[in-house]
């Protein structure tokens, strides 16, 4: 991990020159990862940023890929829809980003802390977030040992993931017990320097609630489906209540950019929107069609191919990119109901799987559309199994991280991996980076995108 604790100008000029996302990284200004700060308040909204970046760049959109929601077309986005990933293409930004964010909010954690409850539980629930991408992309990864800066250790040993993820719960724990704290034990209260929820606890606490359901979920092959869906439902009780406490990235369409927009606008034609992808809007004459995907050079809505590598096809929709300024989702209540969901299922509550299901559906036609289709979200939960519970979920939560991991632990979508390619069998991970491998002589080295992560197995 040496490569990613040298001063954070060192980093930022690193993710400057190797990012697609030069716009935010531009914003994505950490004070220098300063040790005699007087707040928390600059370290946060600089973490909060760097959040954004893994969130809703590079990561997702490789992950989409995979996925078959978008495809490459051309140089390196059509070298990863031909699964050619190498330990460098995640290492200058995905890996340096998440590990970047975490300095400064272990910083929070560490130097803030006992003063500043409420950041620490911040910085907490982020910490969580954002190593939770780097687990379940990379499975063991530098998490105890990690984040001391060029004063600690810069060979950090990895944890195996699951210890990570006993952690990141442990986390979350931690960050709803000092939610719960009064204000008058925190010497700051977070306000506008929070850009996601502007220091409002209680969507924090069902932010953390959240999240521990969605690590619980993620452990149904390792927990057993009884245990992971019993805690899901014990954590959504508590979590997301509507689409108002949605994690929302925003961007002000000027220096700081929506991701995929910026991507597309420097990188026209290297992606589309995936034929799997786009085939199954139009057959189900989805609602959300018109906003996840432009229109093709024929005047419709088309996907390319994993084999085709079709720059006519339609290219990404407003939803999530058609504006400098368009908002991403980043956590939502959707995909809270998906989970509730499938533990129903997994419990065998069927006509309770169906109620949630339909929510999940209404919730996401709402985020995208802004508006409900009750007649289209009764048709499509009337299925309560779990392959059309994921299909759903792969639906909505179009953009995250999400759908690549269901898919790894679920099996669903069932896809057809891309037959141009040489493994013609889908990546089941992300390699470890070269930095790392080079660099840090205690990390667990991975050169194979074929071994499943651990709750994979």
């Amino acid at each position: 991990m040496r490569k990613i604790i040298y001063t954070s100008i060192l980093a930022i000029s690193i993710l400057t020159l190797a990012s697609c996302q030069s716009d935010l990284d531009s914003y994505n200004d950490n004070p220098n990862n300063p040790t005699k700060l007087s707040t928390p308040v600059t370290l946060l909204t600089g973490a909060e940023v760097g959040t954004i970046m893994n969130a809703t760049g590079n990561l997702p959109r490789t992950f989409t890929l995979l996925t078959q929601h978008t495809n490459g077309n051309q140089l390196q986005s059509l070298d990863f829809t031909n699964y050619v990933l190498t330990e460098t293409d995640n290492d200058s930004y995905d890996w340096v980003n998440i590990y970047q964010a975490g300095l400064s909010l272990n910083q929070i954690i560490t130097q803030f802390g006992t003063a500043d409850p409420y950041y620490d539980g911040i910085a907490r629930v982020l910490m969580a977030l954002n190593i939770g991408y780097a687990t379940d992309a990379w499975g063991d990864v530098p998490f105890s040992d990690a984040f001391q800066g060029t004063s600690g250790n810069i060979t950090p040993k990895y944890d195996t993931q699951q210890l990570v993820y006993t952690e990141m719960q442990s986390y979350l724990d931690a960050a709803i017990t000092d939610f719960a704290l009064s204000s008058s034990a925190n010497k700051v209260i977070p306000g506008t320097d929070d850009i996601f929820y502007q220091g409002d606890l209680s969507k924090w606490t069902k932010l953390a609630y959240g999240l521990k359901a969605r690590y619980a979920m993620r452990l149904s092959q390792r927990d057993g489906s009884t245990t992971a869906a019993t805690k899901v439902l014990q954590y959504v009780a508590n979590a997301l209540s509507s689409s108002n406490d949605n994690l929302v990235a925003t961007f002000d369409g000027g220096n700081n950019q929506n991701l995929w927009y910026n991507f597309n606008n420097q990188r026209g034609g290297y992606m589309s929107m995936g034929k799997y992808f786009i085939d199954m809007l139009k057959d189900n004459s989805d609602p959300r069609l018109p906003y996840f995907a432009g229109k093709d050079a024929n005047g419709g809505y088309s996907g390319s191919a994993p084999e085709d590598a079709n720059t006519d096809a339609s290219p990404f929709g407003s939803y999530f990119a058609g504006t400098a300024s368009t908002p991403n989702v980043i956590f939502s209540y959707s995909e809270v109901k998906f989970l509730e969901a499938e533990a129903k299922t997994r419990l065998g509550s069927t006509a309770d799987a169906q109620i949630a299901l339909q929510a999940a559906i209404s919730a996401s036609l709402k985020d995208v559309t802004g508006s409900d289709d009750a007649t289209f979200a009764a048709t499509y939960s009337a299925d309560t199994s779990i392959k059309n519970i994921i299909t759903q979920k792969y639906i909505a939560l179009f953009t995250t991280l999400e759908p690549y991991n269901d898919w790894r632990r679920t099996g669903y979508p069932v896809l057809t991996p891309n037959q141009n390619s040489q493994s013609k069998k889908i990546p089941v991970r992300l390699i470890t980076p070269r930095s790392e491998r080079t660099l840090n002589a205690n990390a667990t080295v991975v050169s194979s995108m074929y071994i499943p992560v651990w709750w994979n197995n």
